[in-house]
């Protein structure tokens, strides 16, 4: 296997969305003083590259550590979406993709947008799913899916009815992936692994995928 890390790094200066604090280091230990290093870390569960469960915006939804970790592995596909139209997405530009979807467990949104990680224009102006598509992609079996994008829901929505959707039929939700252009369409595995925090909304994973290798 070839393994694709589609991961941002976490640091101080990232990109964040806006309101959300930015991520703090700070020495508890060094190797000088005390024999090895510490760090104190400090951040949101929604910093960078991570997955969003159920509590987070539904009332009584699983939070991370409820559901099983089976659920954050599986077969992956990637739907190109680079030349859709508009900042939404139509069904229609889903509906050819069925038979596939209907095969693996995790989709991934390739638009593009993660090539403005680090702009002042990353969080508005993105791509992000309308809702008769997001109600159609909750009606399969699959168990997250992923865009390399800030959000499934614009950045001026107050209801958020795309992750009201998609978490509430038990989709997990990935936010901030990168580097989709080194994968192919199908026949790869994703993992996107949260920390084990107790009552968790949301976790920074380090999601990649597993992608053979022809011999």
């Amino acid at each position: 296997m070839h393994i694709v890390d589609l991961s941002h790094a976490i640091k101080a200066d990232m990109p964040v969305w806006p309101g959300t604090p930015q991520p703090e280091f700070a020495p508890l230990c060094s190797i000088g003083r005390d024999g090895f290093a510490e760090q104190s870390i400090r951040l949101s569960s929604h910093t960078g590259t991570h997955l969003d469960a159920p509590s987070h915006i539904i009332e009584g939804g699983d939070s991370l550590d409820r559901i099983d970790i089976g659920q954050f592995y599986g077969k992956g596909m990637l739907i190109d979406l680079r030349d859709a139209a508009g900042s939404i997405v139509p069904l229609e530009a889903l509906k050819c993709f069925g038979p596939l979807i209907s095969e693996c467990d995790f989709i991934l949104l390739h638009t593009g947008w993660s090539r403005f990680w680090g702009h002042e224009g990353y969080n508005s102006g993105y791509p992000v799913l309308a809702q008769e598509a997001a109600s159609w992609i909750s009606g399969f079996s699959i168990k997250g899916i992923g865009a390399d994008a800030p959000s499934f829901d614009l950045s001026d929505s107050a209801h958020y009815p795309v992750h009201r959707q998609l978490l509430g039929a038990g989709v997990l939700l990935i936010e901030n992936l990168t580097n989709f252009s080194s994968l192919p369409e199908t026949g790869f595995f994703l993992s996107v692994l949260p920390l084990p925090v107790e009552g968790a909304d949301a976790s920074p994973v380090r999601a990649v995928a597993l992608v053979p290798v022809s011999r």
